[in-house]
């Protein structure tokens, strides 16, 4: 939020507030007095994202929680394990 001149209050404010969409999330940043969302910021923010790697921990407890082995045969970036912890959240929600 900070890499795109984003208050975090009012990010976790309005998504608690109004559950948008993925879409609608998007438009309302785009109006957001502050918000620093040229090509070449959000190229930065998303390199650094793209070479994020969790924390030991945090990728263990992903993968036990999907029921997936630590052994390598899922990639370590974040992307991947936030996209297996999304996912099984997702699961989780629907089934309940």
């Amino acid at each position: 939020m900070n890499a795109l001149g984003l208050d975090a209050d009012a990010v976790r404010a309005f998504i608690t507030g109004k559950r948008p969409t993925y879409p609608q999330f998007e438009a309302w940043i785009r109006v957001q007095p502050g918000a620093n969302l040229t090509k070449a910021n959000i190229h930065k923010l998303n390199v650094a994202i793209s070479g994020y790697i969790h924390t030991d921990a945090v990728r263990q407890s992903v993968l036990a929680a999907n029921g997936l082995p630590d052994d390598g045969s899922v990639l370590p970036d974040a992307i991947n394990i936030n996209n297996l912890d999304d996912w099984f959240e997702f699961h989780q929600a629907v089934l309940k």
